[in-house]
């Protein structure tokens, strides 16, 4: 089975596509190297600085570590083609779907597919997303976990695997689930075991796949309307909340808020709504 991975450039993007390849031999890797527009550079150099950045200090060190300990695990790619483009929707992109035809591609981490690349896509195979997030409840960035942070819902930390389509985080579910937590988690754990959890569930629906397992395929309306999240909210006073309701409520909670609420699972589980 023709497989293409196309992820972003980070260790943890990178970390996922080597366990892909090891499991199940890809054909290609394209990586999503996004650059900054100098208008967007600017805006960034400004937003850092202050009461922003130092609010941000425990959770930007926290996903730096995270980052750091998939760094570490990286061994490279020594025996699939492998493509850099600024954005998922170039031309390049397009040429090598249509040069291998694959039969599934895996994203993980870019920005938006837009139509014309999911029809070239489609044309030959199905698109399968990861979102670092428990859709339909938790859509959109920069970072689901730290939302749920931020609006005191640690229930809804998780991981969902959909077929994607031209939505933020929008698709059909194959499966979603809330990620396994004690309640006692420092924020560096948070972040590895949604990451981690995140993944496994990828590679399962993967299998699945490879074996022409018949798999979910449930729109998100039909259990919940949830809510899409957007980088410019990511306020310092969201950041403020994040830590906050972390370092006063995620830790005294423990099980009794992670089990507040019976949220769903897609997948070889039944579910309710």
């Amino acid at each position: 089975m023709k497989i293409i991975a196309l992820i972003g450039d980070q260790p943890n993007h990178k970390y996922l596509c080597e366990r892909m390849h090891q499991d199940f031999a890809l054909d290609a890797v394209i990586i999503v190297n996004k650059k900054s527009t100098t208008k967007n550079a600017i805006k960034d150099r400004l937003i850092s600085k202050g009461m922003k950045k130092v609010l941000s200090l425990p959770l930007s060190i926290a996903w730096r570590k995270m980052q750091a300990s998939f760094q570490k695990n990286l061994n490279g790619f020594t025996s699939v083609e492998r493509l850099v483009v600024d954005d998922v929707n170039s031309q390049a992109v397009v040429d090598l779907v249509e040069a291998i035809r694959p039969e599934l591609v895996v994203v993980s981490g870019t920005n938006l597919l837009t139509a014309e690349l999911i029809m070239e896509i489609g044309l030959s195979g199905k698109i399968m997303n990861l979102h670092t997030g428990l859709s339909p409840y938790v859509k959109g960035g920069p970072n689901c976990t730290n939302w749920c942070l931020a609006n005191n819902a640690f229930q809804l930390i998780g991981n969902t695997v959909m077929w994607l389509d031209e939505g933020i985080d929008s698709g059909n579910l194959i499966r979603t689930e809330r990620t396994p937590l004690l309640g006692n988690e420092s924020l560096l754990e948070l972040h590895k075991k949604v990451m981690t959890h995140g993944h496994d569930l990828l590679i399962q629906a993967i299998a699945s796949f490879t074996r022409d397992e018949d798999l979910p395929n449930i729109e998100q309306d039909d259990i919940d309307k949830g809510r899409v999240f957007y980088s410019k909210q990511w306020t310092a006073a969201k950041i403020a909340k994040a830590y906050g309701n972390f370092l006063l409520h995620y830790k005294i909670s423990k099980l009794e808020k992670l089990q507040g609420l019976d949220v769903l699972t897609v997948g070889d589980r039944e579910y309710e709504h």
